[in-house]
């Protein structure tokens, strides 16, 4: 089909975008087991933030094609008049433009819905962290909001038959790292960018590792506070029953199934993975140096690849 010259670069970009997105997904997936053991040696914290950039690299790769193959193709294309396009290129555009709209929209519904319920109750100050008191009849320690996050407590909580004011200060800093980290703007980055109607494994295994990321924070390297979280997490979970939660929001106990993994980080009889034996792979090697040589030509070749492109289908 003939498209103007706006459209065909149209055409190229979100392609171009969507191929590089795919490619770099499906090499990070195969790669996956030797990410695991690599994550495995890393400190909780540092596992988190891999866990949370891994998803995103391909994305990021992405946008950087894009913003390659723009200034490339505006100086490479002589003809500014209408060319046939292929059939494949433009449904394939189409296809990555749909896409990231999606996750667009779903990223502006989901932080519209996650934003705090200041009407639900008043503020106040708890151990030295500014927090919103609730009236529900459920034990609720959560982080809400994704831009203004703040700390949801019950009333039920603040009895002290309930929880200690020292298991309350701990629980309170576990999600005190949840804000300063920023997690709630990660998880509702990661919800977005998953086209799954039910939880992605990515989004799982980053929330997982940010839980255990925040017990450490927590506890700071103290075997006291660690024992104590670890009883906190125990009596939350025999007392609170289900309970409806906005989709970006991080309370203390997210997940029961997880229970037994924390606690066993928390009391330091986390399952170590060992390391695999070192050994030169020489034909991952070849392919780096490979690619690293075709740079060069693929950038000097760069019209003759986007009229190739252009005109698939």
């Amino acid at each position: 089909m003939l498209l103007s010259y706006w459209l065909r670069l149209f055409c190229l970009i979100s392609f171009s975008a969507g191929v590089v997105q795919s490619a770099v997904a499906l090499l990070m997936r195969l790669q996956a087991p030797a990410l695991d053991r690599a994550l495995a040696r890393l400190s909780a914290r540092w596992r988190e933030r891999f866990r949370f950039a891994l998803p995103v690299v391909s994305h990021v790769a992405a946008a950087l094609a894009a913003g390659i193959i723009v200034p490339l193709y505006i100086s490479t294309e002589p003809d500014p008049f209408n060319e046939r396009v292929g059939v494949l290129c433009v449904a394939g555009a189409l296809l990555v433009a749909v896409r990231y709209a999606y996750a667009l929209a779903r990223a502006v519904r989901l932080a519209w819905s996650a934003r705090p319920a200041r009407e639900a109750g008043i503020a106040a100050s708890l151990a030295g962290a500014p927090i919103r008191l609730s009236a529900s009849e459920h034990p609720l320690l959560a982080v809400r909001g994704v831009f203004r996050p703040e700390i949801v407590v019950s009333r039920r909580l603040l009895v002290p038959a309930m929880l200690s004011p020292e298991a309350l200060e701990v629980a309170l800093a576990h999600e005190r790292a949840h804000m300063r980290h920023l997690d709630n703007l990660k998880l509702l980055i990661l919800s977005s960018l998953s086209l799954s109607w039910r939880a992605c494994p990515a989004v799982l295994r980053w929330r997982r590792a940010a839980e255990i990321a925040a017990d450490s924070d927590a506890v700071a390297g103290s075997r006291t506070r660690a024992i104590l979280l670890a009883e906190t997490l125990l009596r939350v979970v025999r007392t609170a029953p289900d309970q409806p939660l906005p989709a970006l929001a991080l309370p203390l106990l997210a997940h029961e199934e997880e229970l037994e993994t924390r606690i066993d980080c928390l009391l330091g009889e986390e399952e170590t993975i060992a390391p695999p034996a070192r050994r030169f792979n020489w034909l991952r090697a070849g392919l780096i140096v490979l690619g690293m040589a075709l740079l060069p030509l693929a950038a000097t070749h760069f019209h003759e690849f986007a009229e190739y492109v252009l005109h698939l289908g």
